[in-house]
């Protein structure tokens, strides 16, 4: 078995068989699909055993309500393939050849990463506009370096497939209790393997729903992306080759501007912890990254106060 592909479900009755069906559909066929039924409310539960019966690809996990991490590790658990992918219960795969062309890049590496369209409910598609061109393969810190540099270093779990030996060899799984749990993943996927490839292609339909979790202010993902930043900064400065130590501090840099952009729009509900995001900005200095370089310029000449001040008026202008 080749590929494990795992969806975590939770009350998806609307979407999931759009999402199956663009697995189901690949042409690439060596894979086996795991749908992890997380207490649903709704007939998702009914319509994950209706494809399992159908197809002997697919199996189902049925479990209590526990959030999508928890559903995430037990698939990992479950899965038997040589290469991890993950995809959301509402998204979907936008090329039947995915599989096929993830293959063929994946057989000497340990992580392809890709790109992705975002999909919205009127039918409307805006590809991802970050390219990946001619950033292929190579020395592990070069190629973090051109993803940072092209501002292209997702931490998405389903915009990449992660060769399984590293996950279970070093017991990287989903931290349950954390809201930010991919970008905490992924850091843990980067420092273990070795071999990276790029595909430029988008493969991944992500579905841009009004209510969806992402789309809505809380405070526990603030403080728990407080929490990532810290536990990663600490564990990348302590790394000992420097090059390697300005990659890593330049990819976390950038996650710490989207984290001032947030603060900057809920200034109100965050004063509590502008103390602790601010205690942070030496981050800054590692500007690989085009948009950290430029906020750490407008950060010296104004002060890190009027530059959340500066992102929140550039946001509500957009």
């Amino acid at each position: 078995m080749f590929f494990s592909v795992v969806i975590p479900v939770y009350n998806v009755e609307k979407y999931l068989g759009e999402c199956v069906d663009s697995v189901l559909s690949q042409s690439f066929g060596d894979f086996e699909l795991i749908l992890v039924d997380d207490g649903s409310k709704d007939t998702s539960g009914a319509i994950c055993d209706e494809y399992a019966a159908r197809d002997s690809r697919v199996k189902v996990i049925h479990k209590e309500n526990g959030g999508q991490s928890t559903a995430r590790n037990r698939g990992i658990e479950a899965a038997s393939g040589e290469f991890a992918i993950f995809l959301d219960s509402d998204d979907m795969f936008c090329d039947k050849n995915f599989l096929s062309d993830v293959y063929n890049a994946a057989k000497e590496n340990d992580v392809v990463v890709f790109r992705y369209c975002k999909y919205y409910e009127n039918g409307r598609v805006d590809e991802c506009g970050i390219s990946l061109k001619d950033i292929d393969c190579g020395e592990k810190v070069d190629f973090l370096s051109r993803l940072v540099r092209r501002d292209a270093f997702f931490c998405s779990c389903w915009s990449k497939a992660t060769r399984m030996s590293i996950l279970k060899d070093n017991n990287i799984i989903f931290d349950e209790s954390l809201s930010c749990e991919d970008m905490d993943w992924y850091f843990n996927v980067v420092s273990h393997a070795e071999k990276f490839v790029a595909i430029d292609k988008p493969y991944v339909y992500y579905r841009q729903r009004e209510n969806s979790v992402t789309s809505s202010f809380k405070k526990k993902s603030i403080t728990d992306y407080i929490y990532t930043v810290e536990k990663w900064r600490d564990n990348f400065e302590a790394i000992e080759d420097e090059r390697e130590k300005e990659v890593m501090l330049s990819a976390l840099a950038k996650l710490y501007c989207n984290l001032l952009i947030s603060y900057s729009r809920h200034s109100d509900k965050l004063k509590d912890c502008r103390k602790k995001i601010f205690s942070f900005k030496a981050l800054l200095s590692y500007k690989l990254n085009p948009r950290t370089a430029k906020i750490y310029k407008f950060s010296k000449a104004f002060g890190l106060g009027l530059t959340c001040i500066a992102l929140n008026i550039l946001g509500k202008m957009r």
